[in-house]
């Protein structure tokens, strides 16, 4: 989800900023899209409203391992531009401890961004959320507030990636989230 204000420039009329604009509030059109594809430097540094989130996990926990503190699950979000690089990765991980049938408590819960230019500027955590710790499962819910800054046009947009990340006391897990 993009979110923002008009770009500086868009004031002055400017095409380019106000392609920008419209394809931070979900009004751009492909005229929009195309124009911003024509100057390669700033359609690096877009990101693709017509492309879908990416993402994947890693995780170090073995089920054959009954009980265990440092077990881990990275779940990671990747927004892509309008030239198919990558603008940011985002990541939630979660550390914690599991006695195999209980998460016995959270060691770690944290976000980071990897893969990032930068035009991105990492805001607030809007969303720090935890429960069931003691039970068969535990989870995490983390958002951030992301700004998207180019020199010339100033911040034109925010993203808010977010996931919730759902571990059980049995090694398995799951999730769900976007990169924004």
């Amino acid at each position: 989800m993009l979110l923002s204000g008009p770009p500086a420039a868009a004031a002055q009329g400017d095409p380019i900023a106000d392609a920008l604009a419209r394809v931070a509030d979900g009004t751009y059109t492909n005229e929009d899209l195309e124009l911003l594809k024509s100057d390669p430097e700033i359609a690096a540094q877009v990101p693709d409203p017509t492309k879908p989130d990416e993402s994947s996990t890693s995780t170090n926990d073995d089920a054959s391992t009954h009980a265990i503190c440092g077990a881990y699950a990275d779940v990671w979000f990747r927004k892509r531009s309008l030239l198919g690089s990558t603008i940011y990765v985002w990541h939630h991980r979660v550390v914690y401890c599991r006695d195999g049938s209980r998460v016995t408590s959270w060691q770690n819960r944290y976000d980071y961004l990897s893969d990032a230019q930068s035009i991105v500027y990492m805001r607030e955590l809007q969303v720090n959320q935890a429960g069931g710790v003691g039970t068969t499962s535990a989870w995490s819910h983390l958002q951030r507030h992301l700004e998207y800054c180019v020199a010339k046009y100033g911040c034109y947009a925010s993203m808010k990636p977010w996931s919730r990340i759902t571990v059980h006391g049995n090694a398995t897990y799951s999730y769900t989230g976007s990169a924004g």
